[in-house]
């Protein structure tokens, strides 16, 4: 399957770097918005602008890949994730060769797993996810759509991610939480009670702060 990865800053380039080495996809290009594009070539590929990609290359011969940031609650990937679904184009979801996904978890569209990474039976990705490095997402936990779970994150058995929840590095969500939609865990934090929707929480216990409704 030929594949265009959306964006070139670092993440972008780590997965056009891990698809290449690590699955039976082609990057042939990287895209951006017009406005954002400073470079012809990336990597040795074309950078072409996200507004004439049909035009280039229709949505019957490439899939796309969209493995952008948790900045703003992933508002960007959430962006760019439904403006090329409406354009007509699927994904790829790209999962490490060393990251131990169980037979029985459903992963959706656009999703990245990274190396590392131990998702446990009867857990459910939504789509357009990404978990990074050496996160443990243990059983029977559902993941809403446009999580980011970032490195070393930990989630205990039975909880469940409402959508657009950013999980920071190393925090840890224990057994049985709810964590209700577009929430921020702060890096080290340790949730151990439910939340509330559009909140920060930090500490170990994790406690709220406001965060502006995304």
């Amino acid at each position: 399957m030929d594949v265009i990865v959306f964006g070139t800053g670092q993440i972008s380039k780590v997965a056009w770097y891990q698809l290449s080495q690590d699955s039976p996809h082609r990057v042939v290009a990287f895209m951006v918005d017009s406005a954002y594009r400073t470079e012809a070539i990336f990597n040795g590929l074309p950078v072409e602008p996200f507004e004439e990609l049909t035009e280039r290359y229709p949505p019957n011969q490439v899939a796309l890949f969209i493995p952008l940031s948790y900045r703003e609650l992933s508002r960007m990937r959430v962006q760019k994730y439904n403006e090329a679904k409406a354009k007509g184009y699927g994904f790829v979801t790209y999962i490490h060769s060393e990251a131990r996904v169980d037979a029985s978890v459903e992963v959706g569209e656009n999703c990245y797993i990274d190396s590392s990474v131990v998702i446990q039976p009867f857990t459910r990705i939504g789509d357009n996810c990404v978990v990074r490095a050496g996160a443990i997402v243990s059983h029977d936990i559902d993941v809403g759509r446009h999580c980011f779970v970032s490195a070393g994150a930990v989630v205990g058995g039975g909880a469940s991610i409402g959508e657009r929840c950013v999980l920071a590095l190393n925090s840890t969500v224990l057994n049985g939480i709810r964590v209700a939609p577009r929430c921020l865990l702060g890096a080290g934090a340790v949730l151990t009670a439910d939340t509330d929707e559009n909140g920060v929480y930090i500490g170990a216990p994790a406690r709220r702060r406001e965060l502006s409704a995304y």
